[in-house]
């Protein structure tokens, strides 16, 4: 019996003194098995494995301080983009609304005190002489409408302006009075006023001058130029009137999604006969460029006016004042400087074939 009891006590004592070992053992077999990386612990069977559908975690943010915190969340807003200033749209004078009503290529009126110059003035630098012998609203009409040359835009210091020399002093009738020193000096202020801006300018000079025959449009050329305009603002107005049809068609449909549409009436296109003034495209765009710069080049001082509308350039501003000076009639007292706007009124004289009187007014910026 003792001899059993001495087993026992033996094998608890063996017990005790081995734990130790056994638990350093498994302490260190889990230790080298969270070094193996995820992949290699796959290939090698081990318990530890990878998700291939679920990401691994990111891990969590390490804590920052109060005053750590506060700077990473106050973050500045980003900053929106500034909106360039809109340039304001110019409105007309009212004064104008009655006659853009009837005509939209009304650019201004021109007035002279004690004469029957007192009239609306056209541009139309699509068909510059459209209105040679036309009414404001198109109608026709032997002395025409004031019209602008052609290229004619703010920065050009030069607005040009032609009209007919009519026997009952209509029109530019008045105009070649002018050749008469007390006349022009009794009219010397000359009023242009664009739709925007009304002006005042001062006569500087009037001279004579001649168009060469081949610089002329003919009968011809009015009538091609005119066909043309008719046929090109036919086809835009046609279309818009289709393309209104369709839009209005559209909303029908829309409207009536339950009942099947009707049928599609064909358009009442217009015809050449119902044009009228507003159905015409006598726009053009001539942008920056100066139409008439070989003519200027190879002007040889025969000084023709006609192509100095655009004086932007210097150098034309002064050849153009230096030439009207030295052609003028009579002085004015008049003194003109670069910066200075110039209006310039040409009409038919009669001294020479083809002759032409010019009138050059001059208004000084304030």
């Amino acid at each position: 019996m003792k001899q059993k009891y001495a087993i026992v006590f033996t094998i608890i004592l063996l017990s005790i003194m081995t734990l130790p070992i056994v638990a350093a053992v498994v302490i260190s077999g889990k230790k080298n098995s969270s070094d193996i990386p995820a992949n290699d612990a796959v290939m090698n069977n081990t318990d530890v494995t990878v998700s291939e559908a679920e990401p691994m975690p990111e891990p969590d943010p390490e804590p920052v301080s109060g005053a750590e915190a506060e700077t990473e969340t106050e973050t500045e807003p980003e900053s929106e983009p500034v909106p360039m200033p809109l340039v304001p749209e110019k409105i007309p004078l009212s004064k104008y609304e009655p006659y853009l009503e009837i005509n939209p290529y009304v650019s201004g009126w021109l007035e002279i005190d004690g004469s029957k110059i007192d009239d609306a003035v056209v541009y139309t630098p699509g068909s510059q002489n459209y209105f040679l012998h036309r009414a404001l609203d198109g109608s026709p009409l032997e002395r025409g409408t004031f019209f602008i040359a052609i290229n004619w835009q703010d920065g050009f210091n030069n607005t040009l302006i032609y009209g007919h020399n009519m026997k009952d002093g209509s029109g530019f009738g008045s105009l070649p009075r002018y050749a008469d020193k007390k006349y022009g000096m009794d009219h010397s202020v000359i009023r242009f006023d664009t739709l925007y801006d009304e002006k005042e300018y001062e006569l500087f000079a009037v001279f004579y001058s001649q168009i060469d025959e081949e610089e002329l449009e003919t009968e011809e050329d009015r009538a091609e130029a005119d066909r043309m305009i008719a046929e090109k603002s036919l086809d835009e107005k046609r279309e818009q009137q289709q393309e209104q049809q369709q839009q209005e068609q559209q909303q029908q449909e829309q409207q009536q999604q339950e009942q099947p549409p009707e049928a599609e009436e064909p358009v009442d296109l217009i015809t050449e006969e119902e044009l009228t003034v507003k159905d015409l495209n006598l726009h053009r765009d001539f942008g920056d460029e100066d139409i008439y710069r070989s003519e200027k080049d190879e002007d040889n001082g025969r000084f023709r006016y006609y192509y100095y509308n655009d004086l932007s350039d210097r150098d034309d501003f002064e050849y153009f004042v230096d030439n009207v000076r030295q052609r003028a009639l009579y002085d004015t007292g008049e003194d003109v400087s670069w910066g200075d706007e110039l209006l310039t009124l040409s009409t038919c004289s009669y001294h020479v074939r083809n002759g032409r009187l010019v009138v050059v007014a001059v208004h000084h910026p304030d």
